[in-house]
């Protein structure tokens, strides 16, 4: 089997979704994706929550009700979102601003570039995820196959 492209192939998924897409190795942010200038990740307040995930294919949902989705191989960790099916209200905005340490100025930003993510069904972000894990380790799942994890659980 030729050596997969991943940065390649999570740009497209990012293009594809509007949302962004990150890789880690053993914890460490690797490699960053987003059609939309962010000031900070959003997943700064969640990222350990996140990559305390051990199965291979699963998402998380935090207290926004946004979900992150989570694909891991013996190699890399992929990490696709924020994405919510409705839209975020402007002060669920401002407080997740404010727990990634912005400033009032940096804030306003963060929420006009919140509010450029594509809203995206779970079941496409599942479907992004078994695509993920068939092409990182070559195993088909279904959606059914796919672990939750939400912000109470931890």
């Amino acid at each position: 089997m030729k050596k997969i492209d991943l940065e390649y192939i999570c740009r497209v998924i990012g293009n594809l979704a509007g949302i962004p897409i990150r890789i880690y190795k053993n914890a460490s942010q690797i490699f960053y994706y987003s059609v939309v200038d962010i000031p900070a990740d959003p997943i700064k307040p969640y990222v350990e929550h996140v990559l305390e995930i051990t199965e291979e294919v699963g998402y998380f949902t935090t207290p926004y009700f946004n979900y992150y989705g989570i694909v891991r191989s013996d190699i890399c960790t992929v990490v696709l979102g924020p994405s919510r099916q409705t839209p975020m209200n402007e002060r669920d905005m401002r407080s997740l601003a404010f727990e990634c340490d912005l400033s009032p100025e940096r804030a306003e930003e963060f929420i006009s570039a919140m509010k450029s993510l594509v809203q995206m069904p779970l079941g496409s972000i599942l479907q992004i995820l078994c695509t993920m894990n068939y092409v990182m380790n070559g195993e088909k799942l279904s959606l059914e196959d796919v672990s939750i994890f939400d912000f109470e659980q931890m």
